[in-house]
């Protein structure tokens, strides 16, 4: 599309862009270019920030698949989306399921990485597999994820992975001593602890999950990031498995829903456990009393710390993090 434009130096780019969305003057619709020296900008109409051109070609910018459906008097703000590698899932309320195949058309025509969208239906099985309804592009559940410069291979039927906790994964990571051990309990397919094993650099790293597929993509993402001299992944019971292991300096524990339950386990063999639950609204204090006595039943003292939202489960519940320092 042909616009007026400015041209200015590379330097003061992003100075001169502010100032024009500040006046109005920036044409939002149209994709700003550059060469080895300039930025040339879309502007409205002449203007004093930069040398003027009178008519330059310029690309469209793609509309966000937001936009798209508003345009159709679909308004899906409301909805939840996770892009995990080259696939979508969507939640959607129950208002809008009747436009799930509009909807899924323009989160794959806004998103040029997006070539298959899901709805998920929620979590079932002690695996936490989603139950996925295919609704438009390629119908495959098979990707590639990719995540602070590791590479996660994922089967989005067969296992559960969440794109949502790449930051925490980085936080936990940022955690870890060199020359340290860890035991990932509930490890899916190890993005804690591929993550944990590029930036972290502990000796060693025990990946365990008892679903076979986890574990056969675990083990696939061990060898595709070069990890295998750090991570070992072991298939089986955590229960059962972390009684064999040596004591770890770090344990994590992802597995939301039973980590209570699972706790005086893991007290018996980490110095630190990084920690997570789905825990009620204003029932989070009670949780750490709770914690502290189970503790200290076992013979054992915790400080917590770090205790942080990790996200949001319902209306009424939160996934809480937290990192239980034992001794």
């Amino acid at each position: 599309m042909i616009s007026h434009a400015i041209k200015v130096k590379k330097r003061d780019a992003e100075k001169v862009k502010k100032e024009l969305i500040k006046n109005g003057l920036l044409v939002s619709t149209l994709k700003t270019k550059r060469d080895n020296e300039f930025v040339y900008f879309p502007v409205i109409k002449k203007c004093e920030y930069g040398e003027f051109i009178e008519k330059m070609e310029f690309e469209e910018k793609k509309k966000s698949y937001i936009e798209m459906a508003k345009a159709e008097g679909i308004n899906i703000d409301s909805i939840s989306i996770d892009f995990i590698g080259n696939i979508a899932i969507i939640k959607l309320p129950e208002h809008l399921i009747n436009d799930k195949e509009k909807i899924a058309r323009f989160i794959i025509k806004s998103n040029r990485n997006v070539k298959t969208v899901f709805l998920d239906k929620g979590v079932f099985d002690e695996y936490r597999v989603r139950k996925l309804e295919f609704i438009s592009g390629e119908n495959k559940t098979e990707t590639i994820h990719k995540e602070y410069g590791i590479k996660i291979m994922v089967d989005v039927a067969k296992v559960y992975f969440s794109p949502r906790l790449a930051t925490e994964r980085m936080r936990v990571a940022k955690e870890i001593e060199e020359h340290s051990v860890t035991i990932d309990m509930f490890a899916g397919v190890a993005p804690f602890s591929l993550i944990i094993a590029r930036y972290a650099k502990p000796e060693k790293i025990y990946a365990i999950d008892k679903n076979p597929y986890a574990i056969k993509y675990a083990r696939i993402n061990v060898q595709m990031n070069k990890m295998g001299d750090v991570i070992e992944v072991i298939e089986g019971d955590a229960l059962q498995v972390i009684k064999k292991l040596p004591h770890a300096n770090h344990i994590i524990m992802n597995l939301p829903h039973k980590s209570f339950e699972y706790l005086p386990y893991a007290i018996e063999k980490g110095d630190v456990i990084h920690y997570y639950e789905i825990i009620e609204r204003g029932k989070e204090e009670k949780r750490v009393e709770d914690i502290i006595k189970l503790c200290r039943s076992h013979g054992y003292n915790v400080e917590i710390k770090n205790m942080h939202v990790v996200g949001s489960y319902s209306p009424a519940k939160r996934k809480i993090g937290m990192d239980l320092f034992i001794s």
